[in-house]
């Protein structure tokens, strides 16, 4: 009976080390990762595929025709997500990490605690548009079966997302996989249907010569902001990333399904939402797709949709749980708690979800002046700086000894570089306001806000007594190494 005792713990002990992987932010090991091939592209196809495809493809109709409308959707969306996810999916996925811990190297122990506000900020925001959506899209079909839906059914229809949503999350990233795996197929051939009954209603002809709905009176602005809003959107995905990554099995399963899934793929459902707002009036799926498809496709429309939204809110709200371990008397949370803390915020899209709903486009700003110089500088500091080589253990060392502690825990290079990144984005492109520099014509002004931050920060890394820079060598990783003062 003794002789089983010792088994017993180690197999306790295992158990309790793998919840803090999947569930805390321990680095995670690659038995512990749930995505191959598949998975990692289901995973990725869903997340993808939510309303806020519609929502972008719905502000593209407004600026531009159906040519110029998926040239700069496919396009942007493309730079945008590989811009941003290619240090991320690489270190992430290297390393077991989250992306809040990712970024310690580049801002400091505390200064990615500054990043995790503008990440959390992004979660949410997303988040709750897309759960909104939901609800505009149950209230349509109640619309479209003949009945009076009620002022109060779209707050309804958040809470009901939000309740699935902590259902699937607290379950784990395995449901999660597995869910995907399930809807994905769905979703596919929904996205066809949807494309058939568009093209067999109103033809190619039609949907090539419809005007824009409501564009600016300048014809290169109209072009420049919907390519701006193709690459803030595909700068926006910097919140998942890392949480993706984090659980492939390899590099390639890291890297390729980001690109093609949320770019390629997001880009092209972009624009069957153009091309519906342009000829129907609409970028909500529900409310056309009941008068091309009849009622019955118009409900599985959304059912499918509304899973999609489920799937991406889920991954969204996954990620943000495993981010606030970083928040001081969370470390040790269970994780309910952690995704009840969570979901709270989302709470105000149930009292004021149209109010919130229009401040859509102001959001997709926000992410582009947001996302963008720290994309920059977590290239430029893990491919250019640090060859690819984290030191494990400091990323946990909160003490002033830690190899990325720098001044009082921020890296002051870099959060200045974050602040010219901004200002740069609003110098070149007004979002608010639709003022313009003549630059604007040729640089995007989530390229510029990209391009400038990260060429500071790598001058200022190497030559500058602001960064701190510790290039870290095979040697450098040894077992002995001991944590001071763990932030874990």
């Amino acid at each position: 009976m003794t002789g089983k005792t010792p088994a017993k713990s180690s197999a306790d002990t295992e158990i309790a080390s793998h919840l803090l992987s999947v569930y805390g932010r321990e680095p995670l090991l690659p038995n512990e990762r749930e995505y191959k091939t598949w998975s990692a592209n289901g995973t990725c196809f869903a997340y993808a595929i939510a309303t806020w495809c519609f929502l972008t493809g719905g502000y593209a109709a407004q600026l531009v025709g159906a040519v110029q409308g998926m040239v700069c959707l496919i396009a942007g969306n493309l730079i945008g997500v590989f811009l941003v996810s290619a240090s991320l999916s690489a270190g992430c996925q290297r390393y077991g990490i989250e992306q809040i811990d990712f970024c310690k190297p580049a801002f400091g122990q505390n200064g990615a605690r500054i990043v995790l506000i503008f990440y959390l900020l992004n979660m949410i925001g997303w988040s709750g548009l897309i759960l909104v959506m939901l609800g505009n899209g149950i209230v349509n079909i109640v619309d479209a079966l003949g009945y009076q839906s009620p002022d109060w059914l779209v707050g309804a229809g958040v809470a009901l997302g939000i309740w699935l949503t902590y259902i699937l999350t607290t379950r784990g990233v395995h449901l999660l996989s597995l869910f995907n795996s399930i809807i994905t197929p769905a979703l596919i051939v929904i996205i066809v249907f949807m494309f058939y009954m568009l093209i067999s209603t109103h033809g190619w002809a039609e949907i090539l010569a419809a005007e824009p709905l409501d564009p600016l009176p300048s014809p290169w602005m109209n072009y420049a902001v919907c390519l701006e809003l193709g690459i803030a959107s595909g700068m926006s995905w910097w919140g998942g990333i890392g949480f993706l990554a984090r659980n492939t099995k390899s590099r390639r399963n890291a890297i390729y399904p980001e690109v093609l899934q949320l770019g390629l793929v997001f880009g092209i459902v972009c624009s069957i939402a153009l091309f519906s707002g342009l000829v129907v009036g609409s970028d909500d799926p529900t409310k056309w797709m009941v008068p091309l498809g009849g009622v019955f496709m118009g409900v599985l429309a959304l059912l499918f949709v509304a899973l999609a939204n489920i799937t991406s809110t889920s991954v969204s709200l996954f990620a943000s749980g495993l981010a606030l371990r970083h928040v001081p008397g969370l470390h040790k949370r269970g994780w309910r708690t952690i995704i009840l803390l969570t979901a709270v915020p989302l709470a105000f899209f149930v009292v004021w979800p149209n109010e919130l709903y229009d401040l859509g486009d102001a959001f997709l700003a926000y992410n582009g002046t947001m996302h963008a110089p720290v994309g920059g500088i977590l290239l430029v500091d893990y491919f250019f700086l640090r060859k690819q080589r984290l030191h494990l253990r400091s990323i946990y060392e909160a003490a002033p000894t830690g190899q990325y502690y720098y001044t009082g825990g921020f890296n002051l290079l870099a959060l200045s570089c974050i602040v010219i990144g901004q200002l740069t984005y609003f110098w070149v492109y007004n979002p608010f306001t639709d003022e313009a520099q003549a630059l604007f014509r040729f640089v995007p002004a989530s390229i510029a806000a990209f391009l400038l931050p990260a060429l500071i920060y790598w001058v200022g890394m190497r030559f500058s007594p602001l960064g701190r820079l510790h290039r870290v060598s095979a040697a450098d990783q040894k077992p002995a190494d001991k944590l001071v003062m763990p932030n874990i």
